[in-house]
């Protein structure tokens, strides 16, 4: 069944309501403040279809901000159970470029339990940006606004109907029990499909890519008084790091409940803070902001690609939007392109 199909609007709520009855669907909706959220749907006519294209990464639902690896008392260790299944409706293509790279990373060589039984349990529907935020640069990077490959089920708005294309056995199981809902696409979907995405690559404000920045770097042509200049302007927030769907920086604490019992947890951190991979006798590695400022962006720079082939960034523009200091990748990229 892996292939492409055309889903009337008319028939999208009926769908997602059915796999809400096997899955935990997590979509866009809109909190009490206004604010677009990812979060767990019990309404289906809450979800927000219309929504700005940096809505909330979906990072957080494989690897959570604040997550319990396991509990410990005088009688042992008790593993905790991870395997809920999860459908993720509405992310964008730069959010499953930055999940594949995710898999790489926790999947690789070392994987990491806990986020590869997550992530085994999560089926994302995708949505083709077409209107992306002023924000967005994902054409220069190849992360979006659409995606040839790499996802589980994407769907591409053609007005009245989706173009909905399978990319996975995940995806297809989200559709077997309802093909009756689903049409086989005609020539004239598909030129509706070229269009739209014309017309997206068209609305993009930011033409940038990395490149060239990359090679300068490596070069030698930026020298430490622009990383200076860069970290002076850091207010070391971490909003960058948080926001960003592609940092995996994270500690490890023991919260303990009673001297003998506790739960053994691992939080969200950022290489940009001083007291990362502080060691013993308080060493720090990075003390002066402007070796961590370099190592932020240089992760994302140079060991990306040569760990990976790809860049630590995806376009999105959520750092753009985060940082009061004006230091974001985008920014950066501009100044040294």
């Amino acid at each position: 069944m892996k292939g492409d199909f055309v889903l009337n609007k008319a028939h999208l709520s009926y769908w997602l309501r059915q796999l809400r009855k096997e899955s935990d669907l997590i979509a866009p909706l809109r909190s009490v403040d206004g604010d677009i959220i990812l979060s767990s749907v019990t309404g289906i006519h809450e979800i927000e279809l219309d929504c700005p294209a940096n809505i909330p990464s979906p990072k957080e639902f494989i690897f959570p901000q604040k997550e319990e690896m396991f509990k410990f008392s005088g009688k042992g260790v008790d593993a905790l159970n991870n395997s809920r299944k999860r459908v993720i409706f509405g992310v964008r293509s730069c959010d499953m470029s930055a999940v594949a790279l995710l898999d790489r990373f926790y999947g690789g060589l070392f994987e990491d339990s806990f986020y590869v039984k997550r992530r085994r349990n999560t089926v994302f529907i995708s949505i083709v940006c077409n209107n992306p935020d002023p924000t967005c640069f994902c054409t220069g990077l190849g992360t979006g606004p659409y995606l040839k490959a790499g996802f589980d089920i994407q769907l591409t708005d053609l007005g009245d109907r989706y173009l909905v294309q399978v990319g996975s056995k995940e995806g297809q199981s989200l559709i077997k029990n309802f093909r009756h809902l689903f049409q086989m696409p005609q020539k004239l979907d598909y030129d509706d499909q070229y269009e739209a995405n014309l017309s997206s690559q068209s609305k993009f404000e930011k033409r940038i890519t990395l490149e060239n920045v990359r090679q300068k770097i490596l070069a030698g042509k930026v020298d430490d008084s622009f990383w200076e200049s860069v970290a002076l302007r850091c207010f070391e927030c971490g909003g960058c790091v948080y926001e960003c769907p592609l940092c995996t920086c994270f500690n490890v604490i023991d919260w303990k409940e009673t001297p003998d019992k506790g739960v053994r947890m691992r939080l969200w951190d950022t290489c940009m803070f001083k007291g990362f991979t502080k060691m013993a006798g308080n060493i720090l590695p990075a003390e002066k902001k402007i070796m961590r400022t370099k190592r932020w962006y240089f992760h994302k720079l140079l060991y990306y690609p040569e760990q990976f082939g790809k860049f630590g960034c995806v376009g999105c523009g959520r750092c753009t939007i985060t940082c009061p200091g004006r230091i974001d990748m985008a920014t950066i990229a501009n100044k040294l392109d």
